[in-house]
């Protein structure tokens, strides 16, 4: 192999491994997030349905819509207070009502979470 080819080899194979990490870093979160999105809130609302209605079940469809909508990167997910709200909303969902208070209290979860 020739000094040349060699070195073009090394320059095309380092210009390609910046476009892909360019990829990776800029444009992953868009490619996994954005159709995430719409699954989660049809999961939500699939859990839901089973909900009387109310105005705190609009009021905590449209909060989690809110806030699902809201994320612009995978980091946001990995964090405790997700594990919380998830808890403290399946102990809400259990006798198929949820009350004010029930509401306030998954509203103070997402509230703290969106603030940090």
């Amino acid at each position: 192999m020739k000094k040349s080819c060699f070195i073009r080899a090394i320059i095309i194979i380092t210009i390609l491994t910046a476009v892909v990490l360019y990829l990776v870093t800029h444009k992953f979160d868009e490619a996994i997030i954005n159709p995430g999105k719409n699954l989660i809130i049809s999961q939500i609302n699939r859990n839901l349905e089973y909900v009387k209605d109310s105005p705190e079940k609009d009021s905590l469809q449209q909060l989690i819509r809110d806030y699902i909508l809201g994320i612009k990167k995978v980091d946001n997910l990995s964090d405790k207070s997700i594990g919380e709200f998830i808890d403290t909303l399946k102990v809400a969902l259990k006798d198929s009502i949820i009350d004010k208070r029930e509401y306030k209290s998954l509203y103070n979860i997402l509230k703290t979470k969106v603030e940090k």
